[in-house]
């Protein structure tokens, strides 16, 4: 089952929903999570791209490790190819600094919903700076260990801008629960 949401403005961000395996895509592939700012991938989908990925991990902790949470949140950070593994395709993480904590002290989802949108102009950006993402994919960022509902998440989403010339013009989030086999 595919369902397409058209942006909210001309030059927006339009979303096609789809059922399958987030770690499947293509070589080159920008895949999204939403993160804390404390360098923890310890549960959820956060763990499992810490076990595909765990050199983009280490790169994910340093950069926490070297900022304050303050200073985070409602960033993005892209991380290309890292993995030594030739077996696995090679694709980008994403990165989406939208909670300064997890579990118990994560933001409200008001908070949550606010640092998501400039988090995800800054990734925009970066792709668009990069060159080198053929395709961008993300699960229902926000939606499971962050408790947000996914339909908010998708309509800040649905009103981000995008710039002419940037080669982002949907995210796939996998619409199952889990969005990834093994979850």
């Amino acid at each position: 089952m595919t369902e397409t949401f058209p942006p909210l403005t001309p030059n927006g961000l339009a979303l096609t929903e789809i059922i399958g395996d987030i770690f499947a895509a293509p070589p080159n592939t920008l895949l999204i999570h939403a993160c804390n700012c404390l360098g923890s991938w310890s549960a959820g989908i956060a763990a499992a791209f810490k076990k595909n990925y765990p050199a983009a991990f280490l790169v994910y902790e340093k950069h926490c490790r070297d900022s304050i949470p303050e200073d985070l949140i409602g960033t993005a950070l892209m991380i290309p190819p890292w993995e030594k593994d030739d077996s696995k395709p090679k694709h980008y993480v994403g990165c989406l600094f939208t909670s300064k904590k997890y579990g118990k002290g994560r933001d409200s989802p008001e908070e949550i919903l606010r640092s998501t949108k400039p988090a995800m102009e800054q990734l925009i950006k970066l792709v668009g700076e990069d060159g080198g993402v053929d395709g961008v994919r993300m699960c229902r960022i926000n939606s499971g260990l962050f408790s947000v509902r996914w339909e908010d998440s998708r309509e800040v989403l649905r009103g981000i801008e995008v710039e002419e010339g940037v080669n982002v013009a949907s995210l796939t989030p996998c619409q199952n629960r889990p969005c990834h086999k093994g979850e």
